[in-house]
């Protein structure tokens, strides 16, 4: 039975968790994949927007460093060595600028030069030889902008160095107004740049530029396949992506992980064709659905508890059902004077409702905590149960307060013989059976005597007196058999 209450817990635990973990976990997996493919289109759209205002910020930053006295002065030099030497100062200077983290530029630029006001470049920071009287109206087109008073922003492949340069210019005036000259300043759109884009936005950034990757937010294990397949079997998307036509949602697994993106071309990059991917990584957002699983962990301390609590309420039921069980046994092998003594509030009463089923058919007498005994039942193994009533009369007498005559009727009760006591109580017992019209013919005598030493051996132990013996007694259409203490 301990078992079955367990295992019914069991089970109803188990078909309520496993239901609410499957059903919950479909939902936020199917939910939290749904969100993702339906932000990645406007998530490109912000990355471009991004862009877009941080190109505007960094040349608004440029055009206020060449608006200053200290780099228009470096064009003032008499000669061509003092004029590099004031340039390369004012490069760095202007490097240490941006340096500072209140600028928001994430460090110190790749690179800072001005030029005259032809494009050459007079000199750059950290290496004021570097680059000296090179032209870049060719490699850098948007720098005639420039030089012709509009600050301006591009993308610079330095091809010396392999570097992919996101670069702001802005024309150094004289004081009549004149340009004299261009002050740049570029970042490398690295890894790092990627991954700074990717941790504002929420998801996975790469910068593309023809025929492979240049920069991403990923992990390099990742990026291989992932170029592989933008420029494999994508390759058109990607293709129409870097002219300037963004792409659809799509969706590609990349080394057992699964992302939703979307190619678009790069704003305000019209040296270079650029484009840039914004990859959503679904399997890490499904697995958001993995939450779910503190259901399983709830369901593992329901079975706990289902079996500790199972096994304490099945040993309460279990045990008392065992000792009546063990009792009613020894009853019916013969043991008709053993009674069940159960402690259970559940199986208590069943218990005391048993002990009178075994009375009733046994015939045996229940003495209450006053000394009164019950009968049974008519049946008692061939013998009536005789039915004591009042309570003994206390101090030493019988009767009723322990008056004169009680005392008389102890002292001559206890001067009868034993032999004769008991057959004169018998006899005047079933005399007032047959008076009140009850019948007598199953009260055997040895039967009826056994019973009359018993009630008195338990009253005289309770009550701490020398014997105990009895009066019959009528009340009513009842026969009672009345104690009468003798000390």
């Amino acid at each position: 039975m301990r078992l079955k209450i367990i295992a019914g817990n069991l089970v109803a635990v188990l078909i309520v968790g496993l239901g609410s973990y499957f059903y919950v976990k479909s939902e936020l997996e199917k939910n939290l994949g749904a969100q993702v493919d339906q932000d990645i289109a406007n998530e490109s759209q912000l990355l471009a927007r991004s862009w877009r205002l941080s190109g505007l910020e960094f040349v608004e930053q440029v055009r206020e460093r060449a608006n200053t006295n200290e780099v228009r002065g470096a064009f003032g030099a008499l000669d061509e060595s003092s004029r590099r030497t004031r340039a390369h100062q004012q490069a760095n200077s202007v490097a240490s600028w941006f340096q500072d983290p209140a600028r928001g530029r994430g460090g110190r630029p790749d690179i800072v030069l001005l030029t005259d006001e032809t494009g050459r470049v007079i000199a750059r920071d950290q290496d004021i030889n570097r680059l000296n009287g090179t032209s870049l109206v060719q490699p850098l087109p948007s720098i005639r902008r420039a030089l012709q008073g509009n600050a301006a922003r591009d993308a610079w492949l330095k091809e010396d160095e392999n570097k992919l340069l996101q670069v702001a210019m802005a024309p150094v005036r004289n004081q009549e107004g004149g340009v004299i000259g261009v002050l740049l300043v570029g970042y490398d759109i690295s890894n790092g740049f990627a991954e700074r884009e990717a941790e504002v936005l929420g998801r996975e950034v790469a910068f593309l530029r023809e025929g492979s990757i240049y920069s991403s937010s990923l992990d390099q294990s990742i990026v291989s396949g992932l170029q592989s397949e933008l420029f494999g079997e994508m390759g058109a998307v990607t293709t129409a992506a870097l002219g300037g036509q963004p792409s659809s949602p799509f969706t590609t697994s990349i080394g057992g992980t699964e992302f939703v993106g979307v190619v678009a071309p790069l704003p305000a990059t019209p040296s270079q064709q650029l484009a840039v991917a914004v990859l959503g990584n679904k399997t890490a957002q499904t697995e958001l659905a993995a939450v779910s699983q503190v259901i399983l962990i709830l369901m593992a301390v329901g079975f706990i508890f289902v079996v500790v609590y199972g096994f304490i309420l099945g040993t309460s039921i279990i045990r008392p059902i065992e000792q009546i069980e063990e009792g009613v046994l020894r009853v019916v092998n013969g043991q008709t004077d053993h009674r069940i003594d159960v402690k259970s509030t559940e199986l208590g009463g069943l218990a005391y409702t048993i002990n009178q089923l075994i009375n009733v058919f046994t015939g045996v007498e229940e003495t209450d905590a006053e000394g009164r005994s019950r009968a049974s039942g008519s049946n008692w193994g061939g013998a009536a149960a005789p039915t004591t009533g009042t309570s003994p009369s206390p101090g030493g007498g019988g009767g009723d307060a322990g008056g004169d005559d009680d005392a008389e009727l102890a002292a001559q009760l206890a001067a009868e013989p034993a032999e004769q006591y008991e057959a004169r109580i018998y006899q005047e017992y079933v005399a007032a059976k047959q008076a009140a019209g009850e019948d007598v013919s199953n009260i055997p005598q040895d039967r009826f005597i056994a019973r009359l030493r018993k009630n008195a051996e338990n009253l005289t132990k309770k009550h701490g007196c020398r014997m105990v013996r009895f009066q019959v007694q009528t009340k009513g259409n009842q026969v009672i058999l009345r104690p009468v203490v003798i000390r």
